[in-house]
């Protein structure tokens, strides 16, 4: 089978070897900026391919340019990282999760054709037994006037006029079964994973009309209901409408949630994403793809990874970690000569 190291945040890298991969898989939370010549030390050769995954940290590959595998570089949080399209140039294939950014990540280095919409999903192993519905309306999560000001503002105004609405931080698992009505906050307006994760727990979704083909994976009145997020968050008045609706309805509040639990069931697990993403990859031609690269790698650091590792490494703290490693990055190209290739 062919080999792949996976590199950052696990995503759905545990469901690859049902698609045929032997599979390396190295989680990375924390900031880091190593070389693939690290990440490839304790393998027995290079891998077929290497997936940088976002792990919403600064760029963790200091050469992808001269990389001598099929290098993929999956971006989740390109609506809070700007640099995700101009680091994508210098990779062979890009997953994006936003399907909004694609046109973004297209450039000289990398055409649309590699550049692959891979929506949110979640693990085949989530699969919480059904509870009994004790709440009539449930948010699951962070709500920090600081942090996320959209949600804080609409949940602080909505409890006003809905007493009991139950705002709760945890296993959200264990929590989104016991509501009849389980809400979603698109702060930065894009499509979250908590989509999936509500769907899957078999509660009926009330979440904001946003982009990023949310439209295309499940229709309004079928699958979940939509309601329209103001921009500052205050302004609760058709979210407190929708969920009087959905909270006056029970036959359609069990029919949204009955239809949005198995459209995620059928088309939005992590087996789902990892056999897409290896149907994908048979389409193109990896030695044409890594040759090509190689051959641009003198521009691929000149052009992209030299300005920006240069600006990471002044912009840093002095005290930061990373801070020399890019700046060397940025000086030395490390790119590979006629003869090398």
């Amino acid at each position: 089978p062919p080999t792949l190291l996976w590199y950052g945040a696990a995503f759905f890298s545990s469901a690859l070897p049902t698609s045929g991969w032997a599979t390396t898989i190295k989680r990375q939370y924390q900031p880091a900026a190593v070389s693939w010549r690290e990440l490839f030390a304790d393998l027995p050769k290079p891998p077929d391919v290497l997936v940088i995954a976002d792990y919403s940290g600064p760029p963790p590959l200091l050469d992808p340019h001269t990389c001598p595998s099929l290098t993929v570089f999956y971006s989740v949080d390109s609506h809070i990282h700007s640099w995700h399209p101009l680091y994508a140039q210098t990779f062979d294939l890009c997953l994006v999760s936003l399907r909004d950014h694609l046109p973004r990540f297209t450039g000289t280095f990398l055409d649309a054709n590699r550049i692959l919409w891979t929506p949110p999903f979640v693990p085949d192993t989530l699969q919480p037994a059904p509870k009994d519905q004790i709440w009539d309306a449930l948010f699951v999560g962070k709500v920090d006037a600081i942090l996320t000001p959209r949600r804080h503002a609409a949940l602080k105004n909505l409890k006003r006029e809905l007493p009991n609405l139950e705002v709760r931080q945890g296993k959200f698992w264990e929590l989104f079964p016991q509501a009849k009505v389980v809400l979603n906050f698109c702060d930065l307006n894009d499509l979250n994973f908590r989509v999936m994760e509500a769907l899957a727990c078999g509660s009926a979704l009330l979440t904001p009309r946003i982009g990023h083909g949310q439209d295309d994976l499940f229709h309004h009145g079928e699958d979940l209901w939509l309601y329209d997020q103001s921009p500052d968050g205050i302004d609760v008045a058709d979210l407190l409408h929708q969920l009087r609706r959905l909270l006056d309805d029970d036959e359609l509040r069990i029919r949204l949630a009955r239809n949005g639990q198995a459209k995620v069931n059928t088309g939005h697990r992590d087996s789902h994403r990892a056999a897409t993403f290896t149907n994908q990859l048979r389409e193109h031609d990896w030695s044409d793809l890594i040759a090509n690269r190689l051959r641009a790698s003198a521009r691929l650091h000149g052009d992209i990874l030299r300005p920006l590792f240069l600006h990471l490494s002044e912009t840093l703290p002095n005290s930061h970690s990373l801070r020399s490693a890019y700046y060397h990055a940025g000086l030395k190209s490390g790119h590979l000569s006629a003869g090398q290739l």
